[in-house]
């Protein structure tokens, strides 16, 4: 049997807004105490659920799993599984919430319901629920009467998480446009602070020590400094050809520890 960790699948959100500067990311704290990444800023994601790839159909919307099959190389339910783990994991850590009310039309009853949707005051214990599993998505969904909206994530990137380390994953990222009138809250467990930074700033601060990052969100950020606008990056997202699966290795040093991470492609 092999010695090397289960890798997981797992989905991030690189959750894009124009503000100060033309492109603005949200970058969550991960608190001290966690396992993985403690301190690091990084996207909203996590792991994928088994309920996240059975969410049956009438509750999200957007996508045609059977026809990203090749694209997520990936069976069906794993696809459907990437893009509710996504969005999951964006309101449960960021309060934020990729979704619709169901059948809100835009007369005054859809609006109400989508302004009862983006300033719910129950957000942060619905949202404390759901990661602690005490709420089961489907049946919240079902009985808010709300439609998941996977047509709004547009698949950007893939980090396998080099051999060497002791939790693994395989991490699908995504690019997706803030909703207007929702507002970033992290949930003060998982994750302890939240900013929203133009990307070359978050490079800077990174590169001047101030912002720890990891290895795959530095490399992602790097790659969305060279567009000036949202629909920018969400236009090259969607029009790759391909989606790399990047697996870098880990160079370590006398006692084990990572010392350096290495893309494939990098020249020794």
């Amino acid at each position: 049997m092999s010695d090397h960790p289960q890798v997981r699948p797992a989905a991030t959100v690189l959750l894009l807004r124009s503000g100060e500067a033309p492109v603005e990311i949200l970058l969550l704290r991960r608190s001290s105490s966690s396992r993985f990444a403690a301190d690091a800023w990084v996207f909203p994601g996590g792991v994928v659920d088994e309920s996240d790839r059975r969410l049956p159909s009438g509750l999200w919307e957007g996508i045609d799993p059977a026809t990203l099959t090749e694209r997520f190389a990936a069976d069906e339910a794993t696809v459907l599984g990437f893009h509710v783990t996504a969005v999951r994991e964006t309101f449960e850590e960021a309060g934020v919430l990729l979704a619709r009310p169901l059948q809100a039309g835009a007369g005054a009853d859809g609006g109400r319901r989508r302004a009862e949707l983006e300033h719910d005051p129950e957000r942060r214990r619905l949202r404390a629920a759901l990661a602690a599993g005490r709420i089961d998505l489907a049946r919240w969904l079902t009985e808010r009467r709300i439609l998941l909206d996977l047509g709004c994530l547009t698949y950007h990137s893939r980090w396998v998480t080099p051999v060497a380390q002791p939790r693994r994953y395989d991490t699908c990222f995504f690019v997706a446009r803030a909703p207007a009138g929702q507002v970033v809250a992290h949930d003060r467990a998982e994750t302890t602070g939240q900013r929203w930074l133009p990307v070359a700033a978050a490079l800077r601060e990174h590169e001047g020590g101030r912002l720890q990052l990891m290895h795959p969100t530095v490399r992602t950020l790097q790659a969305l400094a060279v567009h000036d606008s949202v629909d920018a990056v969400i236009t090259a997202a969607a029009t790759q050809a391909q989606v790399r699966s990047v697996l870098p290795s880990a160079e370590l040093d006398a006692d084990g520890r990572v010392v350096r991470i290495v893309d494939p492609d990098e020249v020794h």
